[in-house]
């Protein structure tokens, strides 16, 4: 008896140890593999803005809501193959989703991204629908920490958050009693707007028909100048205002009264409305490279008016570079080319650098020890008419001195040794 009462203590000690081992050789799976495909859910809220892509305007008010036929992207280290897509067409919804290509240890942050993931703001053609389809940025961090399986799931809600204000202009003509200004074409000039996720300029909203209402996605407009040029039945209206900034996640209406910029103006009558215009070699200014050409040879086009960098009235920037070649040798070429009726030409001084790109908008004030500023409004305009700036040094008049312009980026402070032998960029610039 005793003998059998201890067998049956030994077997059930041994099965308690056997569950024991059993469960201490369990491992949770941390890893995410490379090249293995995993089914991600993320259940997707909205913020107090509106953060959800497809939008619906009623009255004075954009509605945001997931459509089940949108897609989100995945980002790790890098974007993933696959998509998500939301479970429903409400203002809340689940993201579902197969997606190949994230590796790595958990936990770990994935960014989530719609539209699409290349990010541009160029292109637009001024609807709701368009920039619903295209340019309605949102991003959100989901938090992954777990997998089961081939299934990910995110430990908490998401937030999606804007990543642009979607603004109605309304545009009329002011000298005209407000007249609708049925515009084919408005040029977007401010400091700062982005046309990329990392690059900035001008934007061009094109119609597919004449109207005078266009909507437009803008992000990076913060306390600075806004320029709108329009194009009506063959003439341009031109508009600025001070101190604008649109919040990101918001949409406003504005209603615009603009006044049209008179073609084939004299050099020495222009106003900040012509800055971006193209210079005749008549001494007069259009608005296009056509115009100008119909009446004379398109030579410059206006980047500053103002006095303040030894000029009458204003400076303008060659339309194309000259030939690379050394300091003294552009100074030389430069001061030899074709003459412009009330206009003189010269290779710019650090001064004349600074305030072409001041006058374009790139948000710099003037300094007598110059770094680095943007470039990007500048070189937005100059593409536009003609060839903008590229990567590399470009000659001032200043011995030694030859601002460096990167992508987005010129540094003014930049000076060279080899004064007289090293070629570089050349580029005109004209003072009216």
């Amino acid at each position: 008896m005793t003998k059998k009462i201890n067998f049956c203590i030994l077997l059930v000690v041994g099965l308690a140890l056997a569950a024991c081992s059993s469960d201490d050789n369990v491992v949770e799976q941390k890893t995410l593999e490379p090249g293995k495909t995993y089914y991600l859910t993320v259940d997707a809220t909205k913020g107090s803005d509106a953060t959800t892509r497809a939008l619906t305007l009623s009255g004075s008010t954009l509605t945001p809501t997931w459509a089940t036929t949108e897609h989100v992207y995945v980002k790790g280290s890098t974007w993933a193959t696959g998509s998500l897509s939301p479970d429903a067409n409400a203002a809340t919804a689940r993201l579902n989703g197969a997606i190949t290509g994230i590796t790595g240890e958990l936990p770990q942050d994935l960014t989530l991204q719609f539209p699409q993931q290349t990010w541009s703001y160029t292109g637009q053609v001024g609807t709701i629908a368009d920039i619903a389809a295209k340019y309605d940025y949102a991003t959100a961090t989901a938090h992954i920490t777990a997998i089961d399986g081939t299934n990910i799931t995110a430990s908490s809600a998401v937030t999606f958050t804007n990543q642009q204000a979607i603004v109605k202009f309304t545009l009329q003509d002011k000298n005209n009693g407000n007249a609708a200004i049925n515009a084919t074409s408005l040029r977007i000039s401010a400091n700062g707007l982005k046309t990329s996720d990392t690059e900035t300029g001008d934007i061009t909203i094109t119609p597919a028909s004449a109207t005078s209402e266009i909507f437009a996605a803008l992000s990076g407009i913060s306390s600075t100048n806004v320029t709108l040029t329009a194009v009506a039945g063959g003439k341009t209206y031109v508009y600025n205002k001070s101190g604008v900034s649109f919040d990101n996640g918001r949409y406003y209406e504005i209603t615009v009264k603009m006044h049209e910029a008179t073609e084939g103006t004299d050099l020495a009558n222009v106003t900040t409305d012509y800055i971006g215009w193209v210079v005749g070699q008549n001494g007069k200014v259009y608005s296009t490279v056509a115009k100008a050409t119909a009446a004379t040879a398109a030579v410059a086009m206006v980047a500053y008016v103002g006095t303040a960098s030894n000029c009458t009235h204003g400076l303008a920037i060659a339309l194309a570079d000259e030939s690379d070649m050394n300091q003294s040798s552009a100074i030389t070429a430069v001061e030899a080319k074709t003459a412009v009726t009330n206009g003189t030409w010269r290779l710019p001084t650090l001064v004349d650098w600074q305030y072409l790109l001041i006058g374009c908008g790139n948000g710099a004030t003037y300094s007598s020890t110059p770094g680095t500023v943007g470039i990007g409004s500048l070189n937005a305009k100059l593409a536009s008419v003609g060839t903008a700036l590229t990567s590399g040094c470009y000659w001032s008049s200043i011995a030694y001195y030859c601002p460096y312009i990167s992508s987005t980026t010129v540094d003014l402070s930049r000076t060279d040794i080899y004064y007289g032998v090293t070629s570089y960029h050349v580029r005109a610039c004209l003072a009216f």
